[in-house]
């Protein structure tokens, strides 16, 4: 039995076999690398956690400036906070009940 003229020399298809192992090898080393797809989609996660926290830091920022300022200005939010932390008018008697446990 013969056959045809028309097949690929075993050199041609080693070739083509190895050329496709490379791209495979290549494809996963950038895949699975070190500074491959995985860190890049890790660093992107990272990326967008801390522009919510610096968003979130700028609120609070922009909450205790603007309490600052009403501290500076107005004597019913300075007694207001007073109050809060317990402190009162002179002559004056000022009862704290703890705190009930949470469940």
């Amino acid at each position: 039995m013969a056959y045809p003229n028309n097949r690929l020399s075993h050199k041609k298809e080693l070739y083509y076999i190895l050329c496709i192992v490379a791209v495979v090898i290549i494809l996963l080393f950038s895949f699975f690398a070190p500074g491959g797809y995985l860190d890049l989609r890790k660093a992107r996660q990272d990326n967008v956690e801390k522009k919510k926290r610096i968003e979130d830091l700028e609120r609070e920022n922009l909450e205790r400036r603007k309490t600052i300022k009403d501290l500076r200005t107005s004597k019913d939010a300075l007694e207001r906070e007073a109050r809060k932390k317990g402190y009162g008018r002179e002559d004056e008697i000022v009862q704290q009940l703890p705190q009930e446990p949470d469940k």
